[in-house]
């Protein structure tokens, strides 16, 4: 499953991240938190394919499709 079929107000785990992603993506991504076993809540969908609004620990942070398409998550 990936993080943009998380439903608003779930909760999941960080599965990894897609291989194919940029280094530059993929290097942002873990600055900001995105890694192995790391757990993560979608505070809410965005309407019309908009971004995700998601928690990270202390941060929230707002993620288009393209990339959250790329997250591999684990529902709790």
């Amino acid at each position: 499953m990936t993080l943009w079929e998380i439903k608003s107000k779930q909760s999941a785990l960080v599965d990894g991240l897609d291989p194919t992603l940029l280094p530059a993506v993929v290097q942002r991504l873990s600055e900001m938190g995105f890694a192995a076993g790391q757990s993560i809540q979608c505070i809410r969908r965005s309407p019309m394919k908009g971004p995700l609004v998601l928690q990270l620990g202390d941060c929230v942070y707002s993620l288009e499709q393209s990339i959250a398409d790329r997250i591999n998550i684990s529902v709790n």
